[in-house]
């Protein structure tokens, strides 16, 4: 009786379904990667680099949000992707261009150029949250 079982044949995919599926995949990962992708990320802030003649600095708001224009895989790169995000800030640099006092205010826009130059390169769009942050010495 077992020579009597009829064997069920099974069937592979035929070669063109497998060339029309390889190329499909290849074709969704260059759309995809290719794409502009604009990423908000919350990052800590930590600040460095005090004057001379200074102990410490408060900031109004020790979380910022920054919002990166990345393409394709470069928005997995090491900036974006750790798990505890942190900007160190050099204080000094940053207050060079302000008269000497103790309270200094920055814009969202003056902060970006900041980050921009200093921390993060081009990519860097925007600080979306605070629109003013404001640093003071002691």
């Amino acid at each position: 009786m077992s020579d009597n079982k009829q064997r069920i044949p099974l069937k592979l995919p035929s070669l063109a379904f497998v060339v029309c599926l390889l190329i499909s995949i290849a074709c969704w990962v260059l759309v995809t990667f290719s794409k502009d992708y604009k990423m908000t990320y919350e990052y800590k802030l930590v600040c460095d680099n005090l004057p001379e003649g200074r102990k410490s600095v408060t900031a109004s708001d020790t979380i910022i949000e920054l919002t990166f224009n990345q393409k394709g895989l470069r928005y997995l790169a090491k900036p974006f992707t750790d798990k505890e995000k942190v900007v160190v800030v050099s204080v000094n640099d940053l207050i060079k261009p302000k008269h000497k006092v103790s309270v200094y205010t920055f814009t969202n826009k003056e902060m970006c150029d900041f980050l921009s130059t200093h921390n993060f390169g081009p990519e860097l769009v925007a600080v979306s949250s605070p629109e003013v942050l404001t640093f003071y010495l002691r």
